[in-house]
């Protein structure tokens, strides 16, 4: 069932000619409000390249700041390279976006509002009128997204930069951040993925090794022992370490 639904969901993309390395499973991102449960009001889309720095709380929270009843249905951080600007080598002509564009690799998707305004069909009219003089996307759904948001501005939230700090060649991160440890989410956005050339990259790069080497298995056990009959202030201080464990990871 799982890989006829699968099937489904990829046909109503495969159509796009497509020149990103990650096929026509980024361009699946568009099909979210037909291919996830109608009564589900809103999701946060993630690439597999990212890791996050903070919990993923305080990104859902941001559905909060979403003005107007319908207005904004999608929330995205600005992108940080000059592809959509047109000017990294000559000839070079991107798909159309909003000023420097904005990049798909955190999503927030109001589902309900996209569903209420037509966005199946108005992101394929999108793509249909852009292929016939671009003929393909170079960035997959991002282009399509982009072309859509540039026609509707007002239906875009934007982001601040540390939700998505993007760190493939052509990129300018640093200027997201003072400090590494304004970080919220590091975004390997680069097809060298943890060879990326950046000035940050080795902390980058530890900090997504420390997620890595985490053992879920951990959680099987009591790390701690916490004594059934103690006072409170003994039970909580014995329990600290455990429960700073399960919301870390």
């Amino acid at each position: 069932m799982l890989r006829w639904m699968l099937d489904l969901k990829e046909s109503e993309v495969s159509w796009i000619p497509n020149k990103h390395y990650s096929g026509i499973y980024g361009l699946m991102k568009l099909t979210l409000t037909k291919a996830l449960p109608a009564d589900l009001s809103k999701v946060i889309v993630l690439d597999t390249d990212i890791t996050f720095a903070t919990d993923i709380a305080e990104l859902w929270g941001i559905f909060r700041k979403f003005t107007g009843e319908i207005s904004q249905v999608i929330g995205l951080v600005e992108n940080q390279s000059d592809w959509y600007l047109g000017n990294l080598w000559k000839n070079h002509k991107p798909w159309p976006a909003l000023g420097r564009g904005f990049n798909t690799g955190v999503i927030l998707l109001y589902l309900e509002r996209l569903r209420r305004i037509g966005w199946e069909q108005m992101w394929r009219l999108t793509a249909e009128r852009e292929l016939m003089s671009m003929l393909s996307t170079s960035l997959a759904d991002q282009d399509i997204f982009n072309a859509f948001i540039k026609q509707n501005p007002v239906l875009v939230h934007q982001l601040p930069c540390f939700w998505n700090v993007q760190l493939s060649d052509h990129t300018r991160s640093e200027q997201c951040y003072t400090e590494v440890s304004d970080l919220k989410v590091i975004h390997w956005n680069s097809p060298k993925k943890l060879r990326v050339k950046n000035k940050h990259v080795e902390f980058f790069r530890n900090l997504y090794l420390t997620f890595l080497e985490y053992d879920g298995n951990l959680l099987r056990r009591e790390l701690f022992g916490c004594p059934s009959q103690a006072n409170p202030e003994s039970v909580r201080g014995a329990c600290k370490p455990a429960q700073f464990l399960l919301r870390f990871i």
